[in-house]
Parts: structure tokens; sequence; C-alpha cells
């Protein structure tokens, strides 16, 4: 896509059925496109910037794409879409339509060799080596011989270059500064290892595990955030947890119809209808090779960005 840039008129690869559509932002990653034939609320598609994946359009001009007044932000976000619906209530989606928009961004699913590479398998990765390391009867026994030993294990499969769960500015330099305060580690651990244990996630094991992590000392429990205290279960056991990033979870929730009663203060009764919400979107994409809460996950982000 080296010849494309914003200005160019463009059609998309593998989906003819948009017309031609005319670049109106361009970031490092990403371009914002406006195609014609679709319907307005669905018009501007934020896209990764790759190969093969917008190709030149035979015109030198469309009167309808030069008349459109458009704004997008550094990272190729149409503001518009994003400030209208602050005002009006977001109009709801099927599940099949949240599948055209996850479509819209890999072009072949969950299957997609550049999903792969950029989401799941550095989930995977992240996966093994937790899982690897820290099963619930060694969280016990290192609980007691050394906590110090579980919780790098954990810092180091949370650390990684790219797509990281937390923020490496702020989240997870916290969590750096907790879990080098060994007092509370040992009940954190043995708390994770009930959380894990249990048949299913439940109110008792997951509020203890709240409660344990906001135990460590830290300004204001600045640890008790939805991505700090999800991020391990999520990668320990992504077919029973999941991974919540308030803002995207909520607005794919209210997009697709589902009430949470969303805390930001993580607690058990938001929690469970986060779970409820996951599992309903993972029987829906296991026909179409959605596996476990990792392609959840990912399907939630790109329904709610």
């Amino acid at each position: 896509m080296s010849a494309i840039r914003v200005g160019s008129y463009v059609t998309h690869s593998q989906r003819p059925a948009w017309g031609v559509g005319k670049v109106f932002g361009q970031s490092q990653q990403h371009v914002l496109v406006g195609f014609r034939a679709l319907p307005a609320q669905e018009r501007f598609k934020r896209m990764e910037f790759r190969f093969g994946l917008l190709e030149p359009a035979p015109v030198t001009q469309d009167p309808e794409l030069d008349s459109w007044k458009v704004e997008c932000d550094s990272t190729c976000h149409y503001l518009g879409a994003v400030e209208k619906p602050r005002k009006v209530k977001a109009a709801p989606l099927t599940r099949e339509q949240a599948m055209e928009r996850f479509l819209g961004k890999f072009n072949n699913g969950f299957t997609d060799a550049w999903y792969r590479s950029t989401h799941r398998d550095q989930r995977a990765s992240q996966h093994k080596a937790l899982t690897e390391s820290l099963q619930p009867d060694r969280l016990r026994a290192l609980a007691v011989s050394d906590p110090r030993a579980a919780g790098d294990i954990m810092l180091q499969a949370l650390d990684t270059q790219t797509r990281p769960l937390l923020s490496g500015k702020g989240e997870l330099p916290r969590l750096v500064d907790a879990f080098s305060d060994v007092t509370n580690l040992p009940a954190f651990l043995v708390a994770l290892a009930d959380l894990l244990e249990a048949e299913r996630p439940n109110e008792k094991t997951f509020e203890a595990f709240v409660a344990a992590l906001g135990a460590f000392s830290t300004t204001k429990n600045a640890l008790v955030t939805w991505p700090m205290v999800t991020a391990i279960p999520y990668l320990a056991q992504p077919d029973r947890h999941l991974f919540v990033r308030p803002t995207s979870t909520q607005r794919a929730a209210t997009l697709l119809g589902f009430e949470l009663r969303f805390n930001r203060k993580p607690n058990w009764k938001t929690y469970e209808r986060v779970l409820a919400m996951g599992n309903n979107l993972l029987e829906f994409i296991k026909p179409r090779s959605g596996e476990d809460m990792f392609d959840v996950q990912a399907f939630i982000a790109a329904v709610g960005e």
C-alpha cells in the first residue's frame, strides 16, 4: 500500500461490495477510509495499514467522496463517530454484524495469519510461559517456600514488547512495585490458586482475589482496576476467564445488547455478567474457528474500539 496515501481513491481487496473509498487519514499503522456504498453509520473504516488490503481505484475524482468533510485523530479514529454516540444511543448490532466488523479488520477471521501473528500467538505464548511454571499446586508451594519467585514468573509473563495487557508506563510498574512487598505475596498466591482451582469462577474466590491484590501497599489502591485484576487469571485460564478493558468492553456490550451494570471498581456482580457475555460470544465464534477467551477478547476489542 506504499502508493496509497491521504486523498487516494481505493477499493477493499476482500470487500468489493463496499465500492470506491477515499483515504482520509493515515498513521504509521492505520488508515481511515470512507466507502460511499456503505450506509452512513458504517462507511468509515479504520484498518491496519498493510500490503494488499487496499488497492488503487481506477478513478481520479469522485464528487460524493470529495464532498465529505472528515476529521480523524492521530491514530485514524473518525472523530465524528467517536463524538456523536455520546449524544445518542448507539445503534445495536447483531452478532453477525459484529462479525463483519471483525472481518473488516482480519479478512480470514480467527484463522487469519495477521490476526494470529499480532494477537493470538502472543497470548498463547504468555499462557504457555505462565502455566508451565505456575500450576495451582506450585503456587501454594511457592507461597511458602519462595513467593518472590512466583511473583517474578508472573511479571515475566506479563512483560511483553508487543500487545501488552498492562501498560508499561503505569500498570506493570505498579505491579512490579507491589510484588516487591514480599509480605503480602503469599496470601495473594493462595488467593490466585483458589481462584484457578475453583470448579468455576465464583463470588467467593473472585472477591478474595481482588482483596488480596488490594492488600499490597500502593497509593490509593491503584492495583484494583479491571485490567490489573483480570490479566493473570485470563492468561492462566483462557477457557474460563476474560480480560476486561473497561471502555471497549462496555461499548461492545452496549452495541451487542448485553446489560453489564458496569462498575469501574472490580466486583463479582459485574464480572459475572462480563463472563456471561464472553461465554455467549464464545459459543457464537466457535463454529467460526474461535477457540477460547483469547479470541473473544479480540472480538470484543474489534467491536468496541
